[in-house]
């Protein structure tokens, strides 16, 4: 056989374990870098003091805020640059979420200071 064709026949076989390879490792890495953002995730929590109830009402009220063209993450990245529909979100206190005991204070800026620790 020309040898051009057996090096390409050779570089075919090598990429195609090279792939395999990967498709494993892929795997594992998506399932390592979700483990990282949760920790991060649960990290930003605890330091902010947020009891569960606090941040399931603060994350509805994420969610249940009017939509404007910014996604809900730029909205929250950026509030002093978004269309006004998050200042309600903002100044929500635990009072605001049902059940909650309204002499505790945490707002979105508390929450939003501690994840940009």
């Amino acid at each position: 056989m020309n040898a051009q064709i057996t090096k390409v026949i050779n570089d075919i076989e090598k990429t195609k374990a090279k792939i395999a390879e990967l498709q494993i490792l892929l795997p594992e890495l998506e399932r390592k870098k979700i483990d990282l953002e949760n920790a991060q995730i649960v990290r930003l929590v605890r330091k902010a003091s947020v009891e569960p109830g606090e941040l399931a009402g603060f994350l509805n009220s994420i969610k249940s805020a009017p939509s404007t063209s910014e996604s809900t993450a730029q909205r929250f990245a950026n509030p002093s640059k978004s269309a006004g529909s998050l200042s309600s979100v903002e100044t929500a206190t635990s009072a605001d979420v049902a059940g909650s005991n309204p002499e505790q204070n945490t707002t979105h800026e508390s929450l939003e200071s501690t994840a940009k620790d």
